[in-house]
This record gives C-alpha cells, sequence and structure tokens, in this order.
C-alpha cells in the first residue's frame, strides 16, 4: 500500500487527540502532529501514541498545515483536525482504492454538535478536501477558512464514507471558537483592505440566522438547530465589531 501521512492540527486537545489518532493509526505509517502551544497534555499523549510532534508559533490554518506537510516523510497527505475521527467504513474505503496522483479526494463530513448528528442547518452535504499527493498541491495562507490549492490538472474524486466531526464541547465552547474565527475574519478584511459591504453590516446577522433556521431547514434539527441560527447571528455581529476596532485602533 502507498505510505500515507497523517498531518494533524492541535492546541489544547488532550479530551479530543486520542480518537483522532487513534482513528488513523491503521490507515498512516505516519501522524505528524503541528502543535502551537497547548498548555495541557496533548503533546504528551500524541507522542505516547507514536506521533511525530512539531511545536511551533502559530502560523495560521494553511502555513502551519504546509508545514506539517513539509515534514512528512510521505508524498499522499492525509489531513485532519484534531476534532475529526474517521469512520470504518471510511478507512476501508481509502484501503481499497488505488490512490492517483493527480487526484484529491473529498470526505463528506458528518456534523455532531451536542451530542446531536445535525442533518440541517447548512451543516449536512459538508464536502472537505483531506486526501491529497503533495506535489503541486499546498494550502493558501487565508487567515480562517483556508483552502487547498491546485492546478486544473487535478480532479475530485468524492468517497462514501463518512469523516466523523465534534467541533465543539459545548455552547460555551462554540461561541469561544466563535469570538477566535470572528478575530480571524476581521483581521483578513483589514489585511485585504476589503471592508464588510453595507448589506452585511446592516443585515448580515438576521441573513445569517435566516439562511440556517429557515431556508437550511435548521428548525428540523431541533432546539439544537435553534442554537446553531443564534451562533450563526452572533458570528457575523462580533465580525463586525471586531472589524470596527481594529480599524478604529481599539484592538
Amino acid at each position: 500500500m502507498i505510505g500515507i501521512s497523517a498531518v494533524i492540527l492541535s492546541k489544547n486537545e488532550e479530551d479530543r487527540i486520542t480518537r483522532c489518532i487513534e482513528s488513523v493509526s491503521d490507515l498512516v505509517d505516519e501522524v505528524i502532529v503541528v502543535d502551537s502551544g497547548s498548555t495541557d497534555r496533548t503533546v504528551e499523549i500524541a507522542r505516547s501514541l507514536g506521533a511525530i510532534v512539531y511545536a511551533i508559533e502559530w502560523k495560521g490554518f494553511g502555513n502551519s498545515k504546509n508545514f506539517g506537510n513539509e515534514k512528512a516523510s510521505n508524498n499522499w497527505i492525509l489531513s485532519i483536525d484534531s476534532d475529526e475521527w474517521l469512520s470504518n467504513e471510511l478507512i476501508e474505503e481509502i484501503r481499497s482504492i488505488p490512490l492517483q496522483e493527480k487526484c484529491i479526494y473529498a470526505m463528506d463530513r458528518s456534523n455532531i454538535y451536542l451530542g446531536k448528528t445535525i442533518r440541517h442547518s447548512g451543516w449536512s452535504s459538508d464536502w472537505v478536501l483531506r486526501l491529497f499527493h503533495k506535489s503541486d498541491v499546498y494550502w493558501n495562507d487565508n487567515l480562517v477558512h483556508e483552502k487547498l490549492t491546485f492546478t486544473n490538472e487535478y480532479s475530485i474524486n468524492k468517497l462514501t464514507g463518512k469523516l466523523m466531526h465534534d467541533s465543539y464541547r459545548s455552547v460555551e465552547d462554540h461561541q469561544s471558537k466563535i469570538e477566535k474565527y470572528a478575530m480571524l475574519k476581521a483581521e483578513s478584511w483589514i489585511k485585504k483592505g476589503t471592508p464588510p459591504s453595507i448589506l452585511k453590516r446592516y443585515f448580515g446577522s438576521f441573513f445569517k440566522g435566516l439562511h440556517s433556521y429557515i431556508i437550511k431547514l435548521g428548525f428540523l434539527d431541533g432546539k439544537e438547530g435553534l442554537i446553531i441560527a443564534k451562533m450563526n447571528v452572533y458570528l457575523v455581529r462580533k465580525q463586525i465589531a471586531y472589524y470596527d476596532s481594529l480599524k478604529d485602533g481599539r484592538l
């Protein structure tokens, strides 16, 4: 079988890193963990599970992932986050297919929120590009929502097995991550010189919540769908607030 290196970003993931690493350990022959300042037992646990750990200053999502890819001894990269793990079906599927160098493999991410699988709210059919040959393929340097960059020679193959994702430990954890991502988005607007539009500034939060709860049928996800919609409203409001504070020099 072709050698695959798993590349995982981490920071204070002691409660989740084991599940992530163990899910890939029988599939890959190398696990690279790029840690950016964990103060808990994440690094210790990762090393005890056989991972090679690099402790670095935070370089942004894309640049940190590229760093891990460069350190990998294999050309095939499985990019996975600490709060994700491979389903058994996905593992067997990857084992069974002949990997093609000019093909990037997409995985359908199944999102779990507060213990419940979310089937609507804009969180379903969440396709992410995660398995690729690293020649001529790299992550861009977006501060948030990094994307793979590749030429049109590459095709995308959708795998059927699920990539499991349990991003938020609690509502409070969700809110904390919103604060982080909202700041990154505001910094991105400043960096690119592209301020939020008038439409986004005054109506963006309303439409974000409406889109999640009504258009994407979030109400069918029950109370969790309502919480997700409220968090989407909060996200846009924080993005605008952080942008204004950065622009005015208050942050």
